[in-house]
């Protein structure tokens, strides 16, 4: 009878972790199209990305280079956590909020966590898009202030500059 019980527990157990899934951990391309938002990984397979709210933005960043950390449950990933490591030219990249600070322009980075202003022909470009989330791509040109050379805001109608 307790051998039983003990077969009941460990298939219960199994149960529980299969539900739940697995600790996923991958950097790959992000792919969009009709089949949703896929990530493809360094050996050509793919996983479909379940993006929650605070991963939304990665839906708009097809062709990108992205970090992705979640619960993977057999070819879907449920995306908990992410970052851009590079942008689409090879260079630095910073991923936020665009938020006014005074007069002038700046993005939270996701990836960093610090708050790093736009140069002023940027600011100019993106004022449009405060509030949005958008990728940035360039080099740092000062303290804490970024020299844009592209950028991809990342709403529902992405713009590219």
């Amino acid at each position: 009878m307790a051998l039983v019980a003990d077969d009941i527990r460990t298939a219960a157990v199994a149960g529980m972790l299969l539900l739940q899934g697995c600790a996923y951990h991958q950097t790959g391309l992000v792919e969009t199209g009709p089949r949703g938002t896929l990530l493809v990984e360094s050996d050509g397979k793919t996983v479909a990305l379940v993006l929650g709210e605070e991963a939304s933005p990665v839906k708009h960043l097809g062709g990108h280079l992205v970090d992705v950390r979640g619960q993977r449950f057999l070819r879907n990933v449920r995306v908990g956590d992410w970052r851009v490591p590079e942008g689409l030219h090879g260079m630095a990249a910073w991923v936020g909020p665009l938020t006014p600070m005074g007069s002038q322009l700046g993005v939270q980075d996701r990836n960093s966590g610090a708050f790093y202003l736009v140069d002023a022909e940027a600011e100019s470009a993106l004022r449009a898009h405060a509030g949005q989330s958008v990728l940035l791509e360039g080099y740092v040109d000062g303290p804490h202030r970024i020299k844009v050379l592209y950028y991809r805001v990342l709403a529902t109608a992405s713009t590219d500059g």
